[in-house]
């Protein structure tokens, strides 16, 4: 895959997580439906994350694949240890509280992806 794709991929993962969000927030049913067992307050925790790595981290990883910058294949490994991080904040929460699967489900093909281009980008 070469640098134009993988940065087309993390804009589209940047833009989805921010979709997300703006579901989550604008239909009750959804939160209640990838909450960890309660009205969706809970997913509340998971905001600054997911616009730090997600969101930003996403887009710096972007902008380094387009302009071929020396620190791309840093950014991508950052990028893919962070969302591993998130995922597993999801899935041990899920785990404690028994609900929420869903949005750990939801998560692993784009940590999967990410993990995938931070170790086989240039390849």
């Amino acid at each position: 895959m070469n640098a134009t794709w993988r940065a087309a991929y993390f804009l589209v993962q940047a833009g989805a997580t921010l979709a997300w969000w703006l579901a989550l927030a604008a239909v009750p049913a959804w939160r209640r439906r990838f909450a960890f067992g309660d009205d969706g307050g809970s997913l509340v925790h998971f905001l600054p994350g997911d616009v730090v790595f997600w969101m930003i981290g996403s887009c710096i990883a972007a902008w380094g694949e387009w302009s071929n910058a020396s620190w791309r294949r840093a950014a991508r490994q950052c990028l893919a240890g962070a969302l591993g991080c998130s995922a597993l904040h999801a899935a041990s929460t899920a785990a404690g509280t028994g609900a929420g699967w869903d949005g750990v489900v939801l998560m692993l093909p784009a940590v999967a992806m990410t993990w995938w281009l931070a170790w086989h980008g240039e390849r």
